[in-house]
This record gives structure tokens, C-alpha cells and sequence, in this order.
């Protein structure tokens, strides 16, 4: 190969790899103060690259209610932890364990779903595993 297209390559995959990474980071997310709250699910996002999960968080009477946002990995790694579609679905209630957004929004990045029959759903990796 001539130098010039070496050259090419490594620059194409050294200027690419910041970008990989940035989408992998798990800057967002305070990994060292998770946290757990109860709520029911509204909305499931089965979808690449990152599953969602819309949740209304349990309120006491006087409280606002809130929605809050958990993403979780891919369909792939949860399906190979043993998660399907059908794990987590609207109307279901649930404890939820996740790593809070930095910014204060309501939301984060999953970590552990504890549902009423005592079954935990996990996955065996963390935002920087992805």
C-alpha cells in the first residue's frame, strides 16, 4: 500500500474514534450515587441503539407527578441477559435502580428492575461496557 492511503486510514480511525466514544460515554450519568424509585411504566422504545423506558414515578397525593426517562443497552445485550420485549411493559410497576442524569433532569441510565413478584432484571453491562 502506498503511504498515502495508510495515512488516510489512520486518520479516518483515529478522527472517527473520538466520536465512538463520545456516543459511549456515560458522562451523563452519575454512576457513583445511583439511586431507586418506584413508578409504571408508560412507554416501552425497543429500539437500536439504546432502549428507553418512559416512567411515572409513584407520588404521594400532594406531590406532582413526573415522568422520567431510563435508557438501558441495546435489544442485543439485554437479550442475551435474558430480557425480551415482553420483561418490562406498559402498566407494569416497578422498582427501578439507575444511575441519575448529572444535568438534575428526571431520568438516567438503568441499572436493575426489581418487579412486585421479587424477579430482578438486569444486564451484565454498564454505559461504559457498550
Amino acid at each position: 500500500m502506498s503511504a498515502k492511503i495508510i495515512l488516510l486510514a489512520g486518520g479516518l480511525v483515529l478522527g472517527f474514534g473520538g466520536i465512538a466514544a463520545a456516543h459511549h460515554s456515560n458522562a451523563a450519568y452519575d454512576v457513583d450515587h445511583p439511586q431507586t424509585m418506584e413508578g409504571t411504566v408508560k412507554t416501552v422504545n425497543w429500539t437500536n441503539p439504546h432502549i428507553s423506558f418512559v416512567v411515572e414515578k409513584d407520588v404521594k397525593s400532594d406531590e406532582p407527578a413526573s415522568t422520567w426517562v431510563f435508557e438501558v443497552s441495546s435489544p442485543g445485550v439485554l437479550t442475551r441477559s435474558g430480557w425480551t420485549k415482553r420483561s418490562l411493559q406498559p402498566g407494569d410497576h416497578a422498582v427501578f435502580r439507575y444511575a441519575p442524569l448529572r444535568d438534575g433532569n428526571p431520568g438516567g441510565y438503568l441499572q436493575k428492575v426489581t418487579l412486585p413478584s421479587g424477579q430482578e432484571l438486569t444486564y451484565s453491562l454498564t454505559p461504559t461496557d457498550q
